[in-house]
């Protein structure tokens, strides 16, 4: 829900990085809750399968196993992380969806609702053009984070720009 409710507070380019920054960190945080158990639980079932000393250097055959697996998790956290970023993204272009329903005047259900005297605010004070330019600044930045090798917050503190309000 914090995350929907970022653009309320954009109000220049200092403020867009900070939310910018603020987006990665909620997203590299979730992504990391969930590796961080599983990858030392992986860890310790290789060494064990391996039949590895307890203490001690690793023979050379199991190190680069040991590697090998690190360099898995490696992948898999990024991977992580780049999906965690889309959907926060995700959740984020909700927003202006919601926006752009009102400044159309249909009569489609807000996903959310709660916020509904916010976004007619909102939505009072932009026009249905610039809500889907902010949309498309939205999506260009998830498909920069999930198919190019951007860094993550570069692409975030682009959009975020794009999303400052007049």
């Amino acid at each position: 829900m914090e995350t929907v409710r970022f653009p309320l507070g954009l109000r220049g380019v200092t403020a867009a990085v900070m939310m910018a920054e603020k987006l990665v960190k909620i997203a590299t945080d979730e992504a990391n809750s969930s590796n961080d158990e599983r990858d030392a639980a992986e860890k310790v079932a290789l060494l064990a399968s391996l039949g590895a000393p307890e203490s001690g250097t690793l023979p050379p055959s199991m190190r680069s196993q040991v590697r090998q697996l690190e360099d898995d998790q490696k992948r898999r956290a990024k991977r992580s992380i780049t999906d965690s970023l889309d959907r926060t993204l995700t959740d984020l272009l909700s927003f202006y969806r919601d926006v752009l329903v009102i400044q159309l005047g249909n009569a489609v259900e807000l996903v959310n609702v709660e916020l509904r005297s916010e976004l007619e605010a909102y939505a009072a004070g932009s026009t249905p053009e610039i809500t889907l330019a902010r949309m498309d600044a939205i999506n260009k930045a998830r498909v920069r984070i999930t198919t190019t090798n951007v860094a993550p917050l570069l692409a975030v503190e682009s959009m975020a720009s794009s999303l400052i309000q007049q």
